[in-house]
């Protein structure tokens, strides 16, 4: 119970009353004192006029001294304060609105989200430059490789002309051929991009195909097998029969679902179709659709009919492409690596020996034998260069040289493969392009093998005039290939070039949205630091006076 003394100067005395609850429940108002009213506290206050006071006092708080209230909810402003200030300087000084996840739960895992997206693109966009640089090395080795085949036709055709000798011009003629030869496949060899092998073949992933037995007998057409390549996976090629006729013996066409059908047709027993036949055939077909605009078709022997009676009507083998597979083999105690230059199905050996002939033999079952020097050692590149010499059609990979000691003996099986056989070795290369593993982010990059056997111009041989004659054709053939191969690098560094713009854009744009979210506006900012730190100053002040208010009880205590 609160008691309250006031002088008043009207009366000139010192007036008593007992402070009452208001109606409103928060203000305070004077009433009469009871006799038998004992006050816990009794406050003195001068008022100066008459009547009755009618004084309001906040809630009672004004005089608790055990709590006092007023100072309490001034510290506890402050302490907001303080926090909002400090919040405002980490966001000032770190430049992000949000450093935490209190600071904006849904915006943090947008912004995260976005960061991610940003570091894989810039990602992406080194991919493509380094991707760049790598079919610009080996445009850079193809470009050599044309060089030396005009130099090629150059001398084919001098060769041709009937005003030179064999044993002296020709001669050197052939000398300068097989000079060039040694540097195409040193080329095909050596052009590497961080270690990465460009030009012999391992990168030949565009070149897809199918090895498979042809059975048409019951049509009274020879057992053939045929070599389907150049092309993209699941292009479809069928060998069919028709009734015996007086016409084409082999016509091509391909159907509106991209399907290649070679129709055989022949007339009696004495009636074969040729490789050249095959070659014919394809050329004239139209409609080709763009994952088979490269498409070889290769017979292993000429198709023969059984019997006089020519073909019947109503057979058809079909087979489907499939991506290139390189076949390969491993001594592993020697260290030694053997890899097929044409990708499929291949289950030959390569074996070693010193204490027979040098040089390379092949076996009818396709073993190569390698006959080594018994005093000699040899790197990769040297049997390599044996290998391409005798077209034995794989290489071998092993670090430093070798003794022909070590080497006696090893009998290497390359692993059969099943998924087809291209032009050139299966493996190549997968680019990342984007930020996702979607297929549309990713670029497969295959390049043909550019040895000489691969270009078919193990045989050219100039010496002679029709060796010569016969070389004009091979050489001009094989610059059609390099420029095929040279044309597709062009395209795909043309579409990289225009792939990095994309991304560099699309990271533009996202890392101007992320910052939107995650970037603090300064001058916003600075705003309400400064208003904050004016409510500091000012909570600082009202604590101060709160803190000073329980000192008038002292009065009380005179």
């Amino acid at each position: 119970m609160i008691f309250v003394h006031f002088y008043d100067e009207g009366k000139g005395e010192i007036v008593r009353y007992i402070l009452q609850s208001g109606k409103d429940g928060m203000f305070w108002k004077l009433g009469p004192v009871s006799d038998r009213a004992r006050p816990t506290l009794e406050i003195l206050i001068y008022y100066e006029g008459q009547g009755s006071p009618n004084i309001k006092l906040h809630g009672g708080n004004i005089m608790r001294i055990q709590h006092n209230i007023m100072a309490l909810n001034s510290n506890r402003q402050l302490g907001i304060n303080n926090s909002a200030v400090a919040k405002s300087l980490e966001k000032l000084s770190s430049g992000y609105r949000i450093n935490r996840a209190g600071d904006d739960a849904a915006g943090l895992a947008i912004s995260e989200k976005m960061r991610a997206q940003i570091k894989g693109l810039e990602a992406a966009s080194d991919n493509s430059q380094d991707a760049i640089s790598l079919v610009q090395t080996a445009e850079g080795g193809l470009q050599e490789v044309h060089s030396m085949l005009n130099r090629m036709t150059e001398l084919a055709t001098k060769s041709a002309n009937g005003t030179y000798t064999d044993d002296v011009d020709r001669k050197a003629l052939q000398d300068e051929i097989s000079a060039l030869k040694d540097e195409i496949n040193r080329i095909a060899d050596g052009t590497d991009f961080n270690g990465i092998k460009l030009l012999d073949g391992t990168m030949g992933v565009g070149t897809t195909g199918i090895s498979a037995e042809i059975d048409l007998t019951a049509n009274k057409v020879g057992k053939f097998n045929v070599t389907i390549s150049g092309t993209e996976e699941n292009v479809q090629v069928a060998f069919a029969t028709a009734a015996a006729a007086t016409g084409t013996k082999v016509s091509a066409a391909w159907d509106n679902a991209g399907k290649l059908t070679f129709t055989l047709s022949g007339a009696n027993d004495t009636s074969e179709i040729t490789q050249e036949d095959i070659d014919h055939a394809l050329a004239a077909a139209s409609g080709a659709p763009d994952n088979a605009k490269n498409i070889k078709v290769t017979i292993d022997h000429s198709i023969k009919f059984t019997d006089a009676a020519g073909t019947t009507a109503g057979g058809s083998v079909t087979k489907t492409t499939a991506k290139a597979v390189q076949a390969v083999g491993e001594d592993g105690v020697k260290g030694i690596l053997v890899t097929a230059n044409k990708a499929g199905v291949d289950t030959r050996h390569l074996k070693f020996d010193n204490t027979g002939t040098v040089g390379i033999t092949v076996d009818a079952d396709g073993t190569v034998n390698v006959g080594l020097d018994a005093g000699k050692s040899y790197t990769a590149s040297e049997i390599n260069k044996m290998l391409s010499d005798a077209g034995a059609g794989m290489t071998v990979s092993y670090d430093g040289s070798k003794t022909s000691t070590s080497l006696n003996g090893s009998d290497i099986a390359l692993g059969g493969k099943t998924a087809g056989s291209g032009l050139s070795a299966g493996g190549g290369l997968m680019l990342q392009i984007g930020d996702t593993s979607d297929s549309y982010n990713q670029l497969e990059l295959g390049i043909a093998d550019m040895h000489v056997n691969a270009l078919d111009l193990t045989s050219v041989d100039i010496s002679t005039r029709d060796g010569a004659a016969a070389a004009m054709s091979k050489i001009k053939t094989a610059i059609n290939t390099v420029s095929t191969s040279r044309g597709k690098l062009g395209a795909i560094q043309n579409r990289l070039e225009h792939t990095i713009n994309n991304l560099g854009v699309t990271t533009e744009n996202i890392t101007s949205a992320e910052s939107r979210i995650r970037d603090v506006d300064m001058a916003k900012e600075m705003m309400n630091y400064t208003k904050n730190s004016v409510l500091v100053q000012s909570a600082q002040a009202m604590l101060a006076q709160a803190n000073q208010q329980p000192q008038s009880v002292l009065q009380l205590l005179q």
